[in-house]
């Protein structure tokens, strides 16, 4: 790995079709070096024990995960958790993308299986079509949710990003808010971009704030 690249380990769906195998997918584009867990089209039946998390993730930035694989066959399933707990052993920081199931009904199994896993994540990213899902199953209005979950599950950085107007939400234990960003892109370019720079301005409220609002690496 060169000096000063970000390095991202992938988890989501075999056929890349969730919003975390886009951010990877992204984030390759604007030059981190990515390591996708699963080989596109292996199929959900995974052999979880054969994946090694550990040489994978001892040496990367971020695992970025999609909370669908928590819906996943058994195989996935195992390898969503195991994932989650070797990179908190190997120090990596987790970057969780919750979005809505193509079974829209398990949603809030989905939500659930996170809420589980809060503790160990570093990043938590919601869609809006999520946004409105949580707000409904929280019992929150969604111009709270954020600030609710990272209070409640003390995930260091709660975000979002609409498209549609170009403007993040973050919150974080020093403030955050709502941010204009420079530029017009997509959900996995903009959080491709936002875990990229993190990694090399830091997490501070200056940093986060120049994570959030800007358009290249």
């Amino acid at each position: 790995m060169e000096d000063g690249q970000v390095r991202i380990v992938c988890l989501g769906l075999p056929d890349r079709s969730d919003l975390a195998s886009r951010v990877a997918e992204s984030s390759n584009l604007i030059g981190s070096e990515v390591e996708f867990a699963i080989e596109l089209g292996q199929g959900e039946d995974v052999d979880q024990g054969s994946i090694d998390w550990r040489g994978s993730l001892s040496s990367a930035n971020w695992l970025v995960v999609s909370s669908s694989c928590a819906l996943g066959e058994k195989g996935i399933r195992g390898a969503w958790g195991a994932s989650l707990a070797f990179s908190e052993l190997e120090g990596s920081k987790t970057a969780m993308v919750v979005e809505v199931p193509s079974d829209s009904a398990r949603m809030n199994e989905a939500w659930g299986a996170v809420i589980e896993r809060i503790r160990q994540i570093g990043v938590l990213y919601l869609t809006n079509e999520a946004m409105v899902a949580i707000s409904k199953i929280e019992k929150t209005e969604s111009r709270e949710l954020l600030d609710e979950i990272r209070k409640k599950g003390m995930v260091p950085l709660v975000c979002s990003f609409n498209p549609g107007d170009g403007v993040a939400e973050v919150s974080h234990p020093l403030g955050g808010g709502f941010f204009n960003v420079e530029g017009r892109f997509g959900e996995e370019r903009w959080l491709a971009g936002f875990l990229w720079r993190l990694s090399t301005t830091g997490h501070g409220p200056s940093g986060i704030e120049f994570a959030a609002r800007s358009e290249n690496p």
